[in-house]
């Protein structure tokens, strides 16, 4: 009988299946065996950069080409530029060299008219033009091109030596040529009234005047040369000749010790309005001008000054001249014009001074003349206004009836007598001279008496 070691001798081991087992060695283990699992990993890791780099050297190529097309656009650009330039340089160049040459001119033409009165340009001193040129500021806000280089017509004009008394004095005899009953047809509510003239406000400074509330105006100033010499020669100023061509009285401000200051001021930053009788004056300007018509005694008369101021006398200018016109032809009667108050007049009135700039309507400017010829009606009508309306607001104007007087145009000769007849439908738009007559008896035919003759249909 065996013993239990020699039975648990002859017992044979397995192996672990974990364990490579090498039937021909024993208990080496082999790892060359081993599954290649890690191998792999690192192939794909690698394969991943190398095509994230091939990515990014693509990306950078891409980006290379881009920036050299930008390259060669802008080097095209640069090119094109100083071709451009170069032209424009050489056209500055040509214009430059012409002015030049043309002042070149006029310098040898200005020299050669000085030379024949004995002169010769001299020039400013070196000093003086250093100065000036110091002076020009650094930033630029001053061209040096116009700092005093070219000559100014008003520099070169030495202030005119004024008479202030002489001046004074003539302004005096000026405002009492003016007869304290001079009037102005004035327009208001329900036709016309006369108002006496306003005197016009005039400052004399030292170095100027200024007429009505401004602008200021120096002596050198040309139009200020012109306006004095005509009061000093006893005339009124021919620029007021059209706002008031009888004269005018003058308001006179002696400030002869002081210096108006031009900069001293700031101009009034808002918009002006005119109101009152301007349009009216307008409308009447208009009905009054008659292009290409001749010019009659009495306007020849109304040109001329009343009055003239010659070494302390008055001399009378229109009395003598209108004699001799009369003895050749005959001066008309003057005609009173009556402004007639009508409803468009008002509505423009209103208009005007409302909202002044908002454009007119359509209007029409009658003026009629009375049967005798010594009146002359002006109405303001709308072209939608009918031949009654004329007649009804003449007749209140003249304080009559409707029916004591007709109306009638003498080109086309027509008589007026249908009141519902609208102005645009009878052409009296957008003015007219009309005429007014008694009223005709229609004329029938002579009476032979019963049986002589055929009868009246």
């Amino acid at each position: 009988m065996s013993s239990p070691l020699a039975s648990l001798s002859k017992t044979r081991k397995v192996p672990l299946q974990s364990e490579p087992v090498n039937p021909g060695r024993r208990g080496i283990r082999i790892y060359g065996d081993v599954p290649v699992s890690h191998d792999s990993e690192l192939m794909s890791a690698m394969t991943r950069k190398v095509r994230d780099l091939e990515r990014q050297v693509k990306a950078q190529t891409d980006e290379m080409l881009s920036k050299d097309r930008k390259i060669t656009a802008l080097e095209d650009l640069v090119q094109n530029l100083q071709q451009h330039q170069v032209g424009a340089t050489l056209q500055r160049q040509e214009e430059l060299e012409t002015m030049c040459v043309q002042l070149q001119r006029q310098v040898g033409e200005m020299e050669r008219f000085l030379s024949d009165y004995g002169l010769q340009w001299v020039g400013e001193p070196m000093d003086q033009e250093d100065s000036e040129s110091k002076t020009v500021p650094e930033d630029g806000e001053r061209d040096w091109m116009t700092a005093k280089k070219f000559w100014k017509p008003g520099d070169s004009l030495a202030p005119p030596e004024v008479d202030f008394d002489r001046l004074l004095a003539s302004l005096k005899d000026l405002s009492e040529l003016v007869v304290e009953s001079e009037t102005q047809v004035t327009p208001v509510p329900g036709g016309a009234r006369f108002r006496a003239l306003e005197p016009i406000p005039l400052k004399l400074y030292r170095n100027g005047i200024m007429m009505f509330d401004g602008p200021f105006r120096p002596f050198y100033d040309p139009s200020t040369q012109r306006c004095l010499r005509d009061i000093l020669d006893g005339f009124f100023p021919s620029e007021l000749q059209r706002l008031y061509p009888d004269g005018v009285p003058f308001k006179v401000s002696d400030l002869r010790n002081q210096v108006y200051l031009e900069d001293g001021l700031d101009p009034f930053p808002g918009e002006g309005r005119v109101v009152g009788r301007q349009r009216m004056y307008k409308a009447l300007d208009r009905v009054e001008e008659h292009p290409g018509s001749r010019m009659t005694a009495e306007k020849f008369l109304n040109r001329l000054p009343k009055f003239v101021i010659r070494q302390g006398e008055v001399i009378d200018i229109r009395g003598p001249i209108r004699d001799t016109l009369q003895n050749c032809c005959p001066l008309p009667a003057p005609v009173q014009e009556i402004v007639v108050e009508t409803p468009a007049l008002a509505a423009e009135r209103e208009r005007s001074q409302e909202s002044p700039n908002t454009p007119a309507p359509p209007l029409s400017m009658l003026r009629i003349k009375s049967e005798n010829g010594e009146q002359a009606f002006l109405l303001m009508m709308r072209p939608e206004d009918t031949i009654g309306d004329v007649r009804t607001l003449l007749a209140r104007a003249r304080a009559m009836d409707v029916t004591a007087f007709e109306i009638l145009s003498t080109f086309p000769p027509k008589v007026y007598r249908d009141d519902t007849l609208t102005l645009q439908a009878a052409g009296l738009v957008p003015n007219a001279a009309l005429l007014l007559r008694m009223p005709r008896v229609p004329q029938s035919g002579p009476n032979f008496g019963p049986g002589s003759g055929p009868s009246p249909k």
